[in-house]
């Protein structure tokens, strides 16, 4: 969330994720009801705003190339 702490449920509307990449072997992918999102890709370092629209539901955010390796996190919309 805004204040650094780790995102469990939040509430279903719109918001900006801001991502900051730091290396360029990761990405930030976002999973959920609705979207199905890479924010950032292999080979970007930097920082990405996109704006989504969440809904009622489980969303996942993960790095795709290394999911396996748990790369990975979860949170609840309500």
């Amino acid at each position: 969330n805004a204040a650094g702490k780790k995102l469990v449920t939040t509430k279903a509307g719109k918001y900006d994720v801001v991502v900051a990449d730091k290396s360029a072997i990761h990405n930030y992918r976002l999973r959920g009801p609705g979207v199905n999102k890479a924010v950032t890709t292999v080979g970007f370092q930097g920082t990405k705003t996109v704006t989504v629209t969440l809904k009622r539901g489980k969303y996942t955010y993960q790095c795709d190339p290394h999911v396996a390796q748990g790369m990975k996190g979860t949170f609840t919309v309500r």
